[in-house]
């Protein structure tokens, strides 16, 4: 383990009850200011994805989009450091839905004090209001709900949402598209509605859920309940069942082996494993090569919807960098 991944260790529990001090925040933002690498083209970044917590930024020239916000202030500004980028350039916040491994409520002093802007389908609103903090937010402009509609976080980048199974209350997908590519994001769903396949054929980049392994989630000490939501139709999505979605995806681009990369997301610590998670995907030797597994406790490299070809790379599956 490289000594950047262990000094995150002590970072996942650090700031997930008590907002940390603005001034600390943007005392360790300030260093890379004048520094931040700029970029036109689209590009992600996943700064941490679990049961633990989710996060993922885009960037796009100067700015910043966070989705999800899974992981305290301190936490998320420290990966954003190591990723070469700031809190002070984060702009909008989308969120897939408002569980606590998306969506920390310690966050609300932050969004307000940096003016970032929080989008959240409106089948959530009554769930939002109950967060402390919330009316403030909503008072200061800085809450927009959406519904179908594709709405731009930033000029020059449109967002699509679509809905997706889970739980009650249902997630949020997002196909992301500005001038130079466009990618689909999907976690959290129960399973791969036709509507995903749709959208996302044809995207550059994939990040999608790959939860959890059948066997080993039947043969957990979990609750019997716990295994039924969670294999249902409305829970997560196994290996098996995102191999399958992206497979199905490659069949439908009439240009050949798309996406360039494939971000697998929200892997389960208990009831899954990097090694099957490998044997799974090296089914297709030509999906493989482009799949990282991104990590609980560490981010991945930036990915750009275009302009790094896969077969720049050794071959093998990535799993963090």
């Amino acid at each position: 383990m490289s000594a950047g991944a262990e000094s995150q260790l002590g970072l996942f529990t650090q700031d997930m009850a008590e907002p940390f001090p603005e001034v600390v925040l943007r005392s360790v933002s300030k260093s890379l200011t004048q520094t931040r690498p700029r970029d036109t083209r689209l590009s992600l970044c996943v700064l941490g994805s679990g049961s633990g917590g989710n996060s993922a930024v885009l960037r796009m020239e100067d700015q910043l989009i966070l989705i999800d916000a899974g992981f305290g202030p301190l936490t998320t500004t420290r990966r954003l450091i190591q990723a070469k980028v700031s809190l002070d350039a984060v702009r909008a916040l989308c969120l897939t839905h408002l569980d606590r491994d998306h969506f920390r409520p310690n966050w609300i002093p932050t969004l307000i004090g940096w003016r970032i802007k929080v989008y959240l389908h409106r089948w959530h609103a009554e769930e939002w209001a109950q967060i402390p903090g919330s009316d403030e937010m909503r008072k200061a402009g800085l809450l927009e709900t959406f519904s179908d509609e594709s709405f731009e976080p930033i000029p020059g980048l449109a967002v699509s949402p679509i809905r997706l199974a889970h739980d009650t209350k249902g997630t949020s997908g997002f196909h992301i598209a500005s001038s130079s590519g466009s990618l689909g994001y999907a976690t959290d769903l129960g399973h791969v509605p036709g509507e995903l396949l749709e959208r996302f054929t044809g995207v550059d980049l994939l990040a999608i859920e790959s939860n959890y392994d059948p066997p080993m989630q039947l043969h957990s000490n979990r609750p019997l309940f716990l295994k039924r939501r969670i294999m249902g139709q409305a829970g997560h999505l196994s290996n098996q069942q995102c191999y399958e979605a992206v497979r199905e995806l490659v069949r439908r681009c009439p240009r050949g082996v798309t996406p360039r990369h494939i971000v697998l997301l929200h892997r389960s610590q208990q009831c899954n494993c990097p090694e099957i998670v490998k044997q799974v995907f090296a089914q297709d030797e030509r999906v493989a090569a482009r799949v990282t597994l991104s990590e609980q406790r560490r981010r991945t490299r930036w990915f750009t919807v275009a302009g790094d070809s896969p077969s720049s790379r050794s071959g093998q599956m990535h799993l963090t960098y």
